[in-house]
């Protein structure tokens, strides 16, 4: 019932608080947010619980995560379509040398993902692919069980394919035994004004059942009819 800034801040506060290497909340909210929608979520943040995002991330994350999520979502990023072709080609180069040196949470890789626009940051992404043959996230499996890799891939996921980010969440919220619903629940919320219908077909495609049919087999009662409300079936 909250507006979306006061919902996000919500959001983000319950996830500094018991922030876990696992949560990718706050990174869902940094980078599918426009500019103003992030700042906004700030602003609300402030009024709500009369402190910054910033210091509750900075006093409940520790180590690489801390250095990585503080500036992220402090970001304020310019939002055009304009892209400088030669910077996405030295950086998608400075990117892959890091990675390639095992370097996941230098500087220069934080400054990246934390402060170019989305059109650009596709623009180094697409030049990743182009010049080193595979995409950028590839290399970043080196350990799949690295929750900080998972973390960065996560971030690039959310600036290229956000409906195929927010399909796998709701897929894994939804498989196996009980239903994670708070993870179900964010998903179909935050994003029913936004892109819930690509999200739709993406689980579609990948799962060959409507994602309707999937949340009516894994919920009950109001619970099940308020998210296949807002889900728009009939």
């Amino acid at each position: 019932m909250l507006d979306p800034a006061e919902r996000d801040a919500v959001l983000a506060n319950e996830a500094a608080r018991k922030w876990q290497p696992g949560n990718r909340v706050l990174v869902e909210i940094a980078c599918t947010r426009g500019s103003a929608q992030l700042f906004a979520v700030r602003q609300a943040y402030h009024e709500r619980f009369k402190r910054s995002l910033e210091e509750d991330i900075a006093a409940h994350v520790k180590g690489d995560f801390r250095k990585l999520l503080v500036p992220l979502v402090t970001a304020y990023r310019y939002d055009g379509p304009e892209v400088n072709t030669r910077l996405a080609h030295s950086e998608a180069k400075i990117l892959h040398e890091k990675i390639h040196h095992k370097s996941y949470s230098d500087d220069e890789i934080i400054r990246i993902l934390t402060t170019r626009s989305k059109a650009q940051l596709l623009a180094t992404f697409n030049y990743y692919n182009d010049a080193f043959g595979h995409p950028i996230n590839k290399d970043l499996k080196a350990d799949p069980k690295d929750e900080y890799l998972k973390t960065l891939r996560a971030i690039i996921r959310c600036f290229t394919c956000p409906n195929r980010y927010f399909e796998k969440v709701a897929r894994q919220a939804i498989a196996g035994l009980g239903t994670d619903e708070s993870s179900l629940t964010r998903v179909i919320t935050t994003r029913a004004e936004v892109d819930l219908k690509l999200i739709k077909e993406a689980y579609q495609k990948r799962n060959s059942v409507p994602l309707e049919r999937a949340v009516a087999g894994d919920t009950s009662g109001d619970y099940e009819n308020m998210l296949l409300a807002l889900l728009g079936q009939e």
